[in-house]
């Protein structure tokens, strides 16, 4: 399956959304360098996924065109919420035509976030797209925050077959002797997700790091990951050759 996580950040005055994910996917063998984190080319948004590759890819690849040829969308006049309504009904339209599925699979095990920033309220949302098997098709639930003392939040959402151990993760990290650390994230779901890929607990865990970032600016920027030596970028090794000052670098110390 894979691990995929989408937080929001806050350090100081500065607020971002951060999605990370691992780039291993399992069908006949192990390949880690697959993209699992697509920015959406209104530039204020992107979508994730985990589970089965034979239903997500072809559903963001529509998605990604829903956005491109739809003026509204691509111009951002289509507020977010509104937006991740088109698309959950892209994505259940692309269902309805799925025939002959194998036999004995009742659903799709594939999971979507959406996650950005929204301007008509200006703030931070995650989505998690997800099948119904009670309605027969994709719907969504909003992230819920984990609260820290006082008024501070915490927004997280995981998508992945080991989501506990995941949780349990990013716990660890903000564990101190006082207790759970108050107010918001800051890189912590990182260190979580280095650790699982690094773990050798998690098949279906592993590769390189991939991660964008969406700013308040309505920019959604994807990051070179500097870890072990490789210099990746959404889950792909680059070539000693490939550089671009297009796009940022962050070198991982864990």
């Amino acid at each position: 399956m894979t691990l995929t996580m989408a937080w929001v950040r806050k350090v100081d005055a500065t607020e971002e959304m951060i999605i990370a994910s691992d780039s291993r996917l399992r069908a006949c063998g192990s390949w880690d360098a697959a993209p699992k984190i697509v920015p959406l080319p209104r530039g204020d948004v992107a979508i994730a996924f985990s589970g089965e590759t034979e239903y997500a890819y072809p559903m963001m690849l529509q998605v990604l065109n829903a956005i491109n040829f739809h003026d509204g969308a691509l111009s951002r006049r289509q507020p977010l919420a509104v937006l991740k309504g088109h698309l959950l009904r892209v994505i259940n339209l692309m269902l309805d035509h799925y025939e002959e599925p194998p036999t004995g699979v009742e659903k799709p095990v594939t999971f979507f976030l959406l996650a950005g920033y929204d301007w008509t309220d200006s703030r931070f949302k995650i989505w998690t797209l997800h099948f119904d098997k009670s309605i027969g098709a994709f719907t969504f639930r909003p992230a819920s925050p984990w609260r820290g003392d006082g008024n501070d939040e915490k927004l997280l959402s995981i998508i992945s077959d080991e989501e506990d151990e995941a949780r349990q993760a990013v716990l660890a990290t903000l564990r101190t002797a006082d207790g759970i650390r108050p107010g918001p994230f800051n890189m912590e779901p990182m260190q979580a997700l280095a650790s699982m890929i690094d773990s050798e607990k998690f098949d279906s865990i592993g590769g390189h790091i991939q991660m964008v970032k969406i700013y308040r600016a309505m920019q959604c920027v994807p990051f070179t990951i500097e870890r072990n030596g490789t210099r990746s970028l959404l889950g792909r090794p680059l070539l000693p050759y490939e550089k671009s000052e297009r796009i940022p670098t962050l070198p991982l110390a864990y």
